[in-house]
């Protein structure tokens, strides 16, 4: 009876083990990229700006670009 009892556990850790495993082979793997977007930085309070903007004064403190 005692060897019924001592299978049970070792069945449950090979479902769990079946189911951790099918879990991480099945989770996406997210690599990093850059977003493409080309900034300018404002000197006057360091606000990062579109580079391919007209903008001529930043819209956070008013300071002028060019």
């Amino acid at each position: 009876m005692e060897e019924n009892n001592n299978k049970k556990p070792k069945e449950e850790k090979n479902i769990l083990d079946d189911i951790l495993a099918n879990a991480i082979s099945s989770t996406q793997k997210y690599k990093e990229m850059n977003a493409g977007l080309e900034t300018k930085k404002c000197s006057g309070c360091g606000a990062a700006r579109p580079d391919d903007t007209n903008l001529q004064y930043c819209d956070f403190c008013g300071n002028q670009f060019y």
